[in-house]
């Protein structure tokens, strides 16, 4: 006999108005962009930090989400190929995080001229002044800072992937194709992660489709259950 599958545990997540009040909070601190994209998209910390210049086509508003900054023994080391199938996989990005990204281009070939010969050759598309690219681990240092400044709950940078996939699923997004934009390895295993998100939207579908359908055709008389 299998062993019974241990449930899985719920992600804390922030909601859209958390999120608002964050990149608000946020709004000029110089990886803003940065989290903006993971908001926006969900995908991983490291594949966030490993993003280079090539991997991004703002006219035609995608990204290619390629290699991994990863921590190995404390370092940060470039691999290449992501954990499941979107290692390699072009997704769309909105128009304001493409207008956010532009503004930060500027203010990075700013700083390129400046170094000159010194600037990190790189090409990542998040760097220090210098062009060198962050350490993923002081990212989430960096997360945890700027939450506690905006005066939010603590939460992790997986989790930020977590509120933009139940974002996207009460925006009406189809399940696949969030499953798709965050790399899941299939449906099932989203459609599973995310039970109880889909449960609450359920309950909602069936009061707003019910409105809509009777309207006042079954009028109890004011009782309601």
């Amino acid at each position: 006999m299998k062993p019974p599958r241990r449930p899985r545990t719920r992600r804390t997540v922030w909601s859209a108005e958390e999120i608002r009040t964050f990149l608000k909070s946020i709004r000029y601190d110089r990886f803003a962009a940065l989290f903006l994209l993971e908001l926006t998209t969900g995908i991983r910390r490291g594949q966030v930090c490993g993003l280079k210049w090539s991997d991004v086509d703002l006219d035609a508003r995608l990204i290619t989400v390629h290699d991994n900054r990863v921590v190995v023994g404390g370092r940060a080391v470039e691999k290449a190929g992501g954990k499941t199938r979107n290692a390699d996989q072009t997704i769309s990005i909105d128009r304001t995080t493409v207008a956010a990204l532009r503004r930060w281009r500027e203010l990075q070939d700013t700083e390129r001229e400046f170094f000159g010969d010194a600037y990190h050759p790189g090409d990542y598309l998040f760097t220090y002044q210098d062009g060198r690219p962050p350490h993923p681990d002081t990212i989430r240092q960096r997360l945890d800072r700027l939450a506690a400044a905006a005066g939010l709950s603590r939460i992790t940078f997986h989790d930020l992937r977590h509120s933009y996939a139940t974002g996207a699923l009460r925006a009406g997004v189809s399940p696949k194709v969030i499953s798709e934009r965050i790399g899941h390895a299939n449906v099932g295993f989203f459609l599973e992660t995310y039970a109880h998100v889909l449960g609450n939207d359920d309950r909602e579908a069936a009061e707003q489709t019910a409105e809509f359908l009777l309207g006042d055709a079954w009028d109890d008389g004011g009782r309601s259950a």
